[in-house]
């Protein structure tokens, strides 16, 4: 259900709620590894960063294209 949303949506709907999802699943997970002290958190939350920031580079390049004439 979840990736046929996600396929439906446009793009400019579908990642920003991505890069929302990942950053606040990713800040959350990582405050909880500095909490526990838990290695394998602190990796997920990891992934769950680079994840977003490869999803916020694509839209700022998204944007630049956009932008050019």
């Amino acid at each position: 259900m979840l990736g046929l949303l996600l396929r439906i949506l446009p793009f400019w709907v579908r990642e920003p709620l991505l890069i929302v999802v990942g950053a606040v699943f990713g800040v959350r997970i990582a405050y909880l590894a500095v909490h526990d002290e838990e290695p394998v958190a602190a990796g997920i939350a990891l992934v769950f960063l680079v994840f977003t920031a490869v999803r916020v580079r694509t839209v700022v390049r998204a944007l630049r294209t956009r932008r050019k004439p």
